[in-house]
C-alpha cells in the first residue's frame, strides 16, 4: 500500500511471517531415520534443521506424507547439551530428485514431536 499510510508490511516482515519463524539453522550432521512401525534406520545426512523440521541428504526418497521416526545430535547452535539426541516423529514434506543418477536426493521432513534423550555418560559409541 502506496497511500502514504504507515500500513505497508516490511519485506522482513512478510519474510518471517511466510517462512513460520526464524531461518533453520545450516548443520551438517548424520541423521537415522525410518519408516515408522520399520525396524530397521536408514542413514542420512542433514542440510538444515529448524523449530518444525529438517532437510536431509538420502540415497533412497520416500513417499511424501509417509510418517517417519527420526534421530540425530543435537547441533550446539541450538542447544548446550552436549551429546543429547534428538528424537522425533514426523512426515515427509516435500523430496527433491538428484541432480544426476550418482548424486543424493533429499526429503523434507516435518516435525510432529520430538524429545531430547540426554547424553548418558556411560555409554559408548561402540554400545550404539
Amino acid at each position: 500500500m502506496a497511500d502514504g499510510s504507515n500500513n505497508q508490511v516490511s519485506k522482513d516482515h512478510y519474510r518471517r511471517t511466510v517462512t513460520n519463524g526464524p531461518s533453520p539453522f545450516l548443520v551438517q550432521t548424520e541423521i537415522h531415520y525410518r519408516p515408522e512401525g520399520k525396524e530397521d534406520w536408514r542413514m542420512g545426512e542433514t542440510q538444515n534443521i529448524g523449530r518444525s523440521g529438517v532437510l536431509f541428504n538420502v540415497s533412497e526418497l520416500l513417499a511424501v506424507n509417509m510418517a517417519l521416526e527420526l534421530m540425530f545430535p543435537l547441533p550446539t547452535q541450538i542447544g548446550s547439551e552436549a551429546g543429547a539426541m534428538v528424537l522425533c516423529r514426523g512426515r515427509i514434506a516435500r523430496t527433491i530428485l538428484p541432480p544426476a543418477s550418482d548424486q543424493l536426493g533429499a526429503m523434507a521432513a516435518d516435525f510432529s514431536d520430538y524429545r531430547l534423550q540426554p547424553a548418558s555418560r556411560e555409554k559408548t559409541l561402540e554400545d550404539a
